[in-house]
């Protein structure tokens, strides 16, 4: 008995030494975190400046590709200097740029521009480097430039550019009032707040603006340290073993017996992570994957992505990179291939979560939710989602790549060209977008049940078109459907305002009236070549009666059926009721009007539209026509 007592005692005082050594040298750890609530307001404030910098490159490459399509400019490019004075002169060329702007151009073969207005202007830096821009200047002012080529049938003989300048300070302000923070544009760094400390702890978050990075200051947060309950545990083992110790060696007194030592090794583990090893967490609890929908991504190794180093090259998972796509508020979207055997290869388009909105549950269950959404709907005509998951801290979404270009594009360059999509064109492109639409909306859910999805943002830019004449809906970001990960609040209104149903506009329910609506608006803009802007100031100032307050279709366009009339201004009616009850309704008056009109457009149709489009606007984007559209608030 005295000799069990005493060996036990010795492995109690050593196991809980063991167990107050490691407590007691543990150090505390400082990590860089932000709040819940700093972490939404900073992701509100990039998105709001992502979406500033695109405007603002929308209104100057809008401009410069209409002053370049017009004959005037293409016969001065291919004219001298002293022709392009007389020109102005004669007022035959008026670009007439707004304060702050300025008009260059010049020739493909360089030397001195042309023109440059207003005079006494610097030239651009960029010459006749087809691309945009934006460079920094005093005051937080920054000079957008958008420059585009002068095309005269096959050839480019010039190019035509347009600065303007962007005002960061309101946006710079927004960011200020969550952190300290660093903005870099193009190498040229610009504070916010007051200067980062030496020894401050910073994150860098991309924006979507090409070359501009975003450096904030992030709290301190101490973790780790003494563990108190480890303390106490071994404090109370080691007392323990000595108690059983004195036990046993009074019992050994008693029998007259010598004690011996017994060495005992230490069984206390080190709490999980101590060794500063983790587990590759996948998607689990509220991130589960529905079933039916791809399952996790499987990352060999565990890596985490590093966003700074996606160039080409780099690997998503078991994808390589090819090259960025696009940015939107929400995501990076890439162009990768992943390689099989036998020298199999396949393209995908992969959304990587801006990692700053990864720590807002809110914004993960939007960004997991149009994965799992869309993946449940299986048509030609919506973009296919291939897998979903978590690559260390970051969220993925794998999607089909469509090798074209998005709706919106395409018709900025017809309309900048004055040139009109053909009426069998436009409908067919309409008909399919109603198509994946309806199968959208009459997806079922892993247990056989409607879903009820509704798309909520269907406009231009979220219909891609592919070579093949393909045509598919994206970007089911902010869809809506009676079982979902997130719920928008009360009063809260997502998509984008022009393109709205007026419910939808004042936060009201929604049905899938809600994107016919927007579907019938799309139709105006391809069947019309006008834009469509009916938002919520123009519903006060206008009013309910005979909304939608455009000009008849037929009115706009000789040639179209005067049928589409009333099927147009009909489905953008002010009251839901009087709208077609679902797409497949909406789709079918489409149908009906070809029908007796002898019109038709299959994919080959559509095909030759698309590449004849193309090619005027392949040289003004040096050849990256083929992308993915932007990844909405994704997006």
């Amino acid at each position: 008995m005295g000799k069990a007592a005493v060996a036990l005692g010795v492995t109690l005082i050593v196991a809980g030494g063991a167990a107050l050594g490691y407590a007691l040298t543990r150090k505390p750890e400082v990590v860089a975190k932000m709040t819940p609530a700093q972490s939404s307001q900073m992701g509100a404030a990039i998105a709001q400046l992502d979406g500033a910098f695109e405007k603002a490159h929308g209104k100057a490459r809008e401009k410069a590709t209409t002053l370049a399509s017009q004959p005037i400019v293409r016969n001065t490019a291919q004219t001298d200097r002293a022709t392009a004075e007389d020109n102005v002169k004669s007022k035959a060329l008026d670009f007439q740029p707004v304060e702050g702007e300025v008009i260059e151009l010049g020739q493909t073969g360089g030397g001195e521009p042309l023109l440059i207005m207003p005079s006494g202007a610097s030239p651009t830096k960029h010459g006749n480097k087809i691309g945009s821009y934006a460079e920094p200047g005093a005051d937080n002012l920054v000079m957008i430039t958008e420059v585009v080529p002068v095309v005269d049938g096959d050839k480019t003989f010039g190019y035509l550019s347009v600065g303007r300048s962007f005002d960061l300070k309101p946006f710079l302000a927004k960011l200020g009032e969550v952190s300290n923070a660093e903005l870099t544009v193009n190498g040229v760094k610009i504070a916010i707040g007051k200067p980062l400390a030496a020894d401050a702890m910073t994150e860098t978050m991309k924006l979507g603006e090409p070359g501009a990075t975003l450096v904030v200051e992030v709290p301190k947060v101490t973790s780790g340290g003494m563990p108190i309950p480890i303390v106490g545990a071994g404090a109370g083992i080691a007392g323990l073993g000595l108690i059983v110790l004195v036990i046993g060696m009074l019992g050994k007194k008693r029998d007259g017996a010598t004690l011996a030592y017994i060495p005992a090794v230490s069984t206390v583990e080190p709490p999980p992570g101590a060794d500063g090893r983790h587990t590759q967490t996948k998607l689990t609890g509220n991130h589960a994957v529905a079933a039916g929908t791809p399952s996790p991504v499987d990352l060999a190794g565990g890596y985490a992505i590093n966003p700074s180093n996606l160039g080409a090259g780099a690997m998503i998972g078991r994808w390589e990179v090819i090259r960025r796509l696009g940015s939107g508020g929400m995501a990076d979207v890439y162009l990768a291939h992943s390689k099989g055997e036998a020298g199999f290869e396949k393209l995908v388009a992969i959304k990587v979560m801006h990692a700053h909105l990864a720590r807002n549950q809110r914004a993960v269950d939007h960004f997991l939710d149009e994965a799992k959404l869309a993946a449940r709907i299986h048509h030609p005509n919506v973009v296919a989602i291939q897998d979903l998951g978590k690559i260390g801290n970051d969220y993925v979404i794998v999607m089909e790549y469509v090798e074209g270009v998005d709706l919106e594009r395409l018709l900025a360059s017809a309309r900048a060209a004055q040139r009109t999509v053909p009426v069998e064109v436009a409908l067919g492109i309409v008909c399919r977008i109603c198509d994946g639409l309806h199968a959208a909306h009459t997806a079922l859910g892993a247990d056989g049940t409607p879903m009820g999805l509704i798309h909520r943002d269907v406009k231009s830019a979220n219909v891609l078109v592919s070579r093949q004449g393909g045509v598919k809906v994206v970007d089911f970001g902010i869809a809506k459907a009676s079982s979902q990960g997130h719920l928008t609040l009360a009063g809260e209104t997502k998509g984008t305002p022009s393109m709205m149903a007026p419910e939808q506009r004042v936060g009201e329910q929604v049905d899938v009236r809600a994107d016919v609506y927007s579907v019938a608006a799309v139709a105006y803009e391809v069947l019309t070549g006008h834009g469509v802007n009916l938002d919520l100031a123009a519903l006060a100032h206008l009013g309910v009666d005979n909304w939608p307050h455009l000009p008849l279709p037929s009115q706009m366009r000789s040639n179209l059926p005067v049928e589409l009339d009333d099927i147009l201004l009909t489905a953008m009616s002010f009251d839901r009721e009087r709208r077609p009850t679902d797409c497949a309704a909406f789709e079918a008056q489409f149908e009906a009007v070809m029908k007796t009109y002898g019109l038709s457009a299959s994919d080959k149709d559509i095909a030759r539209w698309i590449d004849s489009e193309l090619r005027a606007l392949v040289p003004a984007f040096e050849g990256v026509a083929s992308t993915l559209s932007k990844p909405a608030g994704m997006s």
